[in-house]
């Protein structure tokens, strides 16, 4: 196929977006196409990690974007502060809307990981550029995951956000953790993105605790179980690392800052994970054969429909950190059948995440416009 210029806008709320930015943009390249552009949404309670700017190889640019912001315990999401954020940046994010659109008008094709000013700046300034939807949100759009907890008007708004992100795009491509059936011509169930290094860990069990902490707060809860439990050692990854405790840990707790590299060697020598119910650090887990805790960080629903989709599939252990104790007694392993399949599932992402953005691009080509 002949070679696509193909511009990224990625949310920029944890790293999951930003690892499956990193991994497309290298099955992509290894396909022949070019990342001209990339645009991450970033807040006063985001910073884009140094290991993205540098490992993306592509002009970055950021943006305003909508964040949830965290409560007074830099916890859980604060419904009262993520509306007054939303309201006083929101010239900042038609501003950022406005620049995507002009920066991305003449590329082949725009991959959106779940980003809203992405989503919605191509209805507003009405782009004619295909586009590409990619997350796991859009597995809950799928009738077999119909059966997801949540009460009906929440669940109708964390899909109607899904649905927005995903705005005039020609496909949304589904990230799951296995095959489903055909649902709609425009949903592509997918495997997870995730980096091809992966594949090159050889798993151990040095004996430690591995956690992500969304937010600061739940690193400080994850220090204060450690000082009860002084004889484990735990690494803790956090935005910020240790200057976003508010105290400072016992000796064996060890906090460190968002590293692609640290995280992946500490998760193939950790007996244990614990951490937020994102997709991305459970997928990788589960990958590398490791007893995985998930937490879904409180105010968040579509983290409780992750925490829920990873127990479905026996990819990881739906709880609080008031499990910990009984979690790191017995961490559960995953069956060496179901980490078998996850692999070979996993091992399809290239040829079909990088078919469905050729497809998308085509559609263009084959009649001389947009999806407008």
């Amino acid at each position: 196929m002949t070679r696509l210029a193909v511009a990224f806008v990625v949310q920029g709320e944890g790293r999951g977006h930003m690892t499956q930015a990193l991994a497309l943009g290298r099955f992509l390249r290894a396909a022949g196409h070019e990342i001209v552009r990339v645009f991450v949404g970033t807040s006063p309670f985001r910073s884009v990690p140094s290991y993205f700017r540098e490992a993306i190889g592509a002009p970055l640019e950021t943006y305003d974007a909508p964040t949830q912001v965290p409560d007074r315990a830099a916890r859980g999401v604060s419904v009262a502060r993520t509306a007054v954020d939303a309201l006083t940046r929101l010239p900042a994010f038609v501003r950022g809307g406005w620049r995507i659109h002009r920066a991305t008008d003449r590329v082949d094709v725009v991959v959106n990981f779940l980003d809203l000013v992405g989503g919605l700046s191509r209805v507003v300034f009405r782009s004619r550029v295909p586009a590409v939807a990619i997350a796991h949100n859009y597995v809950f759009l799928h009738p077999a995951l119909s059966g997801a907890p949540g009460a009906p008007f929440a669940r109708r708004a964390v899909m109607a956000y899904a649905r927005a992100t995903a705005s005039r795009a020609a496909t949304k491509v589904a990230l799951s953790y296995g095959p489903l059936a055909t649902a709609a011509p425009d949903l592509v169930v997918a495997p997870p993105l995730l980096r091809p290094e992966l594949g090159d860990s050889s798993p151990s069990d040095e004996g430690h605790l591995l956690a992500y902490a969304l937010n600061a707060g739940y690193g400080d809860l994850l220090a204060e179980w450690h000082r009860r439990q002084t004889s484990v050692t735990v690494h803790c990854y956090v935005d910020g690392g240790a200057g976003a405790l508010r105290s400072a840990p016992a000796p064996g707790f060890h906090a460190h800052g968002l590293s692609a590299d640290g995280f992946l060697r500490h998760l193939a020598t950790c007996r244990a994970y614990v951490g937020s119910a994102g997709f991305e650090s459970v997928c990788e887990a589960f990958y590398l054969g490791k007893p995985a805790l998930v937490v879904a960080t409180a105010g968040q629903l579509e983290q409780a429909l992750n925490a829920w989709d990873a127990g479905r599939v026996g990819a990881a252990l739906p709880g609080s950190y008031e499990d910990l104790d009984s979690f790191w007694a017995r961490p559960p392993v995953p069956s060496g059948d179901a980490i078998r399949e996850f692999r070979r599932w996993v091992s399809m992402a290239p040829e079909i995440l990088v078919g469905a953005v050729e497809r998308a691009a085509s559609s263009r080509r084959r009649t001389g416009r947009g999806n407008a």
